[in-house]
């Protein structure tokens, strides 16, 4: 058995990977390591599944255990925000003076001409954020009532929308109710009109219906009713509870 030559033999040194402490984070965001620790036990519940990229201190905020705790983490945000702002508007300036030197016949993009772009897709990450927020909030059997007009122009791409965010839920269903619809035909013609296909019938997962009263009925029952074109309630468990579209990013 022969010996082997150590001075041969390689060995290969993996660089450790250093992550930040607790400690150096917390004092990222002026806080204490306790503090942090309570935020990170916040995300842990039901506030990190619905807001998961909230920071520390617009979570322990909203969940101060004093007023006092409030006040603190509410000027904590202020300063961050102020400062972050200072630091933009400087950079900004540079940022000018920067560009008028490096091309002295070229004008500076005027914000206020991509400010509808920027602000379309600011709007378009909201609902997205909303839509998928909303598609968590389902339970199985769920059914979604939708109470439309006989005319509706934003029909045709608010019922696969709805469709959408109940799917990969078990049993749920979105129930369809033309108002003042006189007979079963008046529906089928609003289907039609509002393309509505029967293979999107075949499994229940969404029925047509004559409203004949029901929203008046669910109207009558609630204490609080949001007044909206198209009325939508979530049925669960045999209790319902009236939705607002902009909630479910539609």
């Amino acid at each position: 058995m022969s010996a082997v030559d150590k001075s041969q033999t390689q060995v290969a040194h993996t660089p450790a990977v250093q992550t930040p402490d607790t400690k150096t984070i917390a004092q990222y965001w002026s806080l204490g390591v306790k503090e942090y620790q309570r935020y990170q036990e916040l995300m842990r519940g039901p506030l990190g599944h619905w807001s998961p990229t909230i920071d520390p201190l617009l979570a322990l905020g909203m969940f101060a255990q004093t007023p006092a705790q409030q006040r603190r983490y509410a000027e904590l945000y202020a300063r961050q925000e102020f400062e972050l702002t200072e630091r933009t508007l400087r950079f900004q300036q540079v940022y000018r003076v920067a560009f008028q030197r490096l091309y002295p016949n070229v004008d500076t993009i005027d914000q206020r001409l991509i400010a509808p772009y920027r602000l379309h897709q600011q709007q378009k990450e909201s609902a997205k954020e909303a839509r998928w927020l909303a598609k968590k909030q389902f339970q199985n059997g769920d059914r979604v009532m939708v109470f439309v007009p006989a005319r509706c122009d934003q029909c045709s791409s608010m019922i696969p929308r709805l469709m959408s965010l109940v799917s990969g839920t078990r049993n749920a269903s979105i129930d369809v109710y033309v108002r003042n619809a006189s007979d079963d035909d008046a529906v089928r013609a609003w289907a039609q009109a509002h393309q509505i296909h029967a293979k999107q019938l075949g499994d229940n997962a969404l029925t047509l219906n004559r409203d004949e009263g029901l929203w008046q009925r669910l109207k009558s029952r609630s204490s609080n009713n949001i007044s909206a074109d198209i009325p939508i309630y979530l049925k669960r468990n045999g209790q319902f509870f009236q939705l607002l579209a902009e909630d479910l990013g539609l």
